[in-house]
């Protein structure tokens, strides 16, 4: 078990040394097929010792990998991978060394950062790829993400780039984290769009998936990758952007299963989009239109889910005019029978200065990105449906008002008190909800969203509260995420349901 992580931490050199013991011929596949047995929070919650989670795996993987070598002669056994687990929970941190008063919010988001981005919905994430990159429709024309752009960033359709991924998650589950591509019977990969032949998924995988040992420590190398020690490990850790290893036999290692998921994810897709376009654009100017492609598609992607609201009234942002010129109001607003909520969505994510954790930096950050919505706009527009601008005639002003931020990524703990106290204060109760989140919540039911916000006016939520607690344990599959998953080649209507958060 892991040394107290108060009494007596692990230097980050005493853990690489730790790891550097075996060769990564022997430890990689032996991570790997531990991986493999717990691919879901379900099963790794299983594991009673807490050290077996995908974010140590992946870990000591890299370690292995750009840090240890061939020379080594002792072959790791699952003994010394759960010691190497414990060292890698016992290892030093920044807030062992910050004065009394400064450490708590900062160690909580590296920790969130580190852990909670690996504990999403696989089938909402998965789903809403296709749902929202092809299945949303702009409210105008887009820059990048136009006829053929699939092809130009993926080289194959975006459900066979999501679909290849289950395959390879699959197989990782079945073959103890490896691929081969001679496993694949040529007649079913017919399913696929363009992935049709062996030497196609071969392709696919190299472009997208796979790297090796020289690769990552030539990216090491060129410092690419942080090596504070103190912090490394809560930076992102590269084999989630290239999560099948090759050159430890003839076929491909996946030494962390759940990170191919990830990979064919939103958030996946958005660093595939930022090394594609960046690459190609030296000035990122590409880039910055590839990310008001996404930020439009994202607005109206949450207004398709809004409209799922039993009763719902569902009005685009507002145009209108003031002293100071043209304004918008915020994107949505919702009228219900009792209630109006007014939805500002924003497809900024956290930056990795915000999951580190100093205060300097996520006050700023979280006002930057989301200030400015639960401030101004939110409270502005209300004030405009109350006071009977004539933009806003046709809006109810006899009932609540109630604030809805939705951001594309979650940005963790957002909603507890020590992080909205950085954040200004509003007439307008308002919560900050990630798109996972207004998925679940919209389709609630016993209580519905409308209800279960009334009542927060009375009897104020428990700290923290979230959109997502509407949801509860029940099994509730939105039907808009559930459409895109019966368009994957292997679709079909899932077995279940959203699994209890």
């Amino acid at each position: 078990m892991a040394r107290s992580f108060f009494s007596s931490p692990i230097t980050e050199r005493e853990y690489v040394q730790r790891v550097r013991r075996h060769p990564p011929s022997s430890l990689l596949p032996l991570i790997a097929a531990v991986s493999s047995q717990w691919p879901t929070k379900t099963a790794w919650m299983q594991d009673r010792t807490g050290l077996f989670r995908p974010w140590g795996l992946a870990d000591a993987a890299w370690m292995s990998l750009v840090r240890s070598n061939e020379y080594r002669h002792t072959d790791a056994t699952i003994t010394d991978l759960t010691e190497i687990l414990a060292e890698y929970t016992a290892l030093d941190d920044p807030m062992r060394h910050l004065p009394v008063g400064e450490r708590l919010e900062g160690y909580l988001l590296r920790v969130a950062g580190q852990q909670f981005t690996w504990q999403e919905d696989d089938f909402s994430e998965l789903a809403r790829s296709l749902a929202l990159l092809i299945q949303t429709k702009p409210s105008k024309p887009l820059e990048v993400l136009t006829e053929g752009w699939e092809q130009d960033l993926l080289g194959c359709s975006l459900s066979d780039h999501v679909a290849l991924g289950q395959l390879l998650y699959t197989a990782a589950i079945n073959r103890q984290g490896r691929f081969d591509l001679a496993w694949l019977p040529e007649g079913e990969l017919s399913v696929f769009d363009d992935l049709t032949s062996r030497a196609a998924v071969e392709g696919a995988v190299e472009r997208h998936f796979a790297t090796s040992a020289a690769e990552e420590q030539e990216r090491v190398a060129n410092g690419l990758i942080s090596t504070e020690p103190l912090l490394r490990r809560y930076t992102p850790n590269p084999l989630r952007a290239r999560p099948l290893v090759r050159g430890y036999g003839c076929d491909y290692l996946i030494p962390v299963t759940p990170a191919v998921l990830g990979k064919v994810s939103p958030m996946g897709l958005y660093y595939t989009g930022q090394a594609h376009y960046q690459k190609r654009d030296d000035e990122d100017q590409t880039f910055l239109a590839f990310t008001r492609d996404l930020g439009e598609l994202f607005e109206q992607y949450v207004g398709r889910h809004l409209r799922l609201l039993h009763g719902a009234e569902v009005y685009p942002e507002i145009v209108y005019q003031d002293k100071d010129g043209e304004k918008k109001s915020v994107d949505w607003i919702v009228v219900l029978p009792g209630l109006v909520l007014l939805v500002e969505a924003k497809a900024f994510r956290p930056t990795a200065g915000l999951r580190l954790g100093p205060q300097q930096t996520f006050e700023k950050e979280l006002n930057t990105k989301l200030g400015k919505a639960i401030g101004k706009q939110i409270p502005t527009t209300a004030k405009l449906i109350q006071q009977r601008h004539p933009k806003f005639a046709h809006l109810p002003n006899d009932r609540p008002m109630f604030g809805i931020v939705v951001t594309m990524e979650p940005y963790h703990l957002v909603n507890t008190p020590a992080f909205r106290s950085v954040l200004p204060a509003s007439d307008v109760p308002t919560v900050i909800a990630s798109c996972s989140e207004l998925e679940d919540a919209v389709v609630a039911t016993d209580p519905g969203l409308e209800t279960a916000v009334l009542a927060s006016f009375e009897h104020p939520p428990p700290t923290g509260w979230s959109l997502r607690d509407l949801a509860g344990s029940r099994t509730v599959i939105n039907p808009i995420l559930e459409e895109a998953w019966e368009a994957y080649p292997w679709g079909g209507r899932p077995t279940e349901g959203p699994p209890a958060r």
